[in-house]
């Protein structure tokens, strides 16, 4: 019995409930998911808040240093400190207290309050005790409503006030007992506001409702007033704190190139003189061959080829020599070389030793490098 027919029954039934069951239980949800930070967004922690400011009409910077080229400080503005306050120098530090004395408004988080009340810029605007008290979450509530988006919890280093800024405080959140976790002073005709923590200021957290409403009420801002976000605070220019402080690794590396550079011409020396005339490779070949002919037969083959090639130069060159012999021709190569007859006939004679050979060998050339 064929069951491929039952088979394909069977399939097409499971693919027709499968697409009856999708399209009953199946709902359209749309669901948001947060993108990671790009830009200036993954590096400034108070990015919302310098764009929500901004289309607002409220002059605001994001400023990553305190140079006074760049952060005019001004009566009535804002400076809000997001990064570690031991990094502030002592120049700095007395340039913000005086504006702030002057009337200009700063919000911070000083940390750990025994740490942060020897820094520069505390100890230049006073208010903070050094004593430390226990970190803890504080719930702010923003509105009088009992909604879940009416308040939010704050939580840090709580930090004490000293006597001058308890006599001056505006707004706290806390008692002097288990620390403060916001509070606002008044230092001379402006004020300070210390948190325990600046995370509602920050991106995410100013997508809620709370958060937003905190910020808005903390910064207080007006279109005269400038508000200056230090999301960071750059330290020296790297070449001048190499040059000021980094001299001594400097000195030191400098005397290790030096002493490479010792150590590696001493191997290289002088150049090598080109080797002599004598010594190249083509004569000493030739000088080997001419060695090995003689050893076989004492030079006599050697001279019998030196004689033969002698005389074929000499008949090429003149034609009447092919007609002489012996006498009559050495008395001829004589005459028109120079040289004489008796030393020519010598040369065309065996040589009887290696003296003879020599000699012979010698005028043989003479005759052959003679036009």
């Amino acid at each position: 019995m064929n069951r491929a027919p039952i088979f394909v029954i069977v399939l097409a039934i499971l693919v027709t409930l499968g697409f009856v069951a999708f399209f009953t239980f199946f709902e359209r949800q749309e669901i948001t998911v947060p993108a990671e930070a790009k830009g200036e967004a993954k590096y400034n922690r108070f990015f919302a808040l310098e764009r929500t400011l901004h289309k607002l009409d409220i002059p605001v910077s994001s400023v990553a240093t305190l140079s006074p080229l760049r952060v005019t400080l001004g009566e009535g503005d804002t400076l809000v400190l997001g990064d570690g306050l031991e990094r502030i120098d002592t120049e700095d530090a007395q340039r913000i207290a005086d504006w702030v004395r002057g009337g200009g408004r700063l919000v911070l988080a000083p940390g750990p309050a025994d740490d942060a009340a020897h820094t520069p810029l505390m100890e230049a605007l006073g208010g903070l005790s050094p004593k430390r008290v226990d970190e803890g979450c504080d719930r702010f509530a923003t509105d009088a409503s009992n909604k879940s988006d009416a308040s939010f919890m704050l939580c840090g280093p709580r930090f004490l006030l000293d006597d001058d800024a308890a006599e001056n405080i505006d707004i706290a959140i806390g008692d002097d007992k288990r620390g403060y976790s916001f509070a606002r002073f008044f230092v001379g005709d402006g004020e300070v506001s210390l948190l325990a923590d600046l995370a509602p200021l920050s991106n995410h957290a100013l997508s809620h409702t709370a958060q937003q409403r905190f910020a808005w009420r903390l910064l207080t801002p007006s279109e005269e007033g400038h508000v200056w976000l230090l999301y960071a605070l750059d330290g020296p220019s790297f070449w001048l704190a190499l040059f000021t402080r980094g001299w001594p690794g400097l000195l030191a590396l400098t005397a290790l190139l030096l002493a490479w550079m010792a150590m590696r011409s001493a191997r290289l020396g002088p150049l090598m003189p080109a080797p002599p005339l004598q010594r190249r490779a083509l004569l000493e070949h030739v000088q080997a061959a001419g060695e090995f002919l003689y050893r076989r037969d004492a030079g006599l083959g050697l001279h019998a080829l030196a004689c033969r090639a002698v005389l074929a130069r000499a008949r090429r060159q003149d034609p009447a020599c092919a007609e002489l012999e012996g006498e009559a021709l050495y008395e001829r190569l004589a005459d028109r070389h120079g040289i004489d007859p008796a030393q020519l006939a010598r040369a065309f004679q065996i040589p009887a030793n290696a003296h003879a050979f020599r000699d012979s060998i010698a005028t043989l050339a003479r005759l052959r490098s003679r036009p």
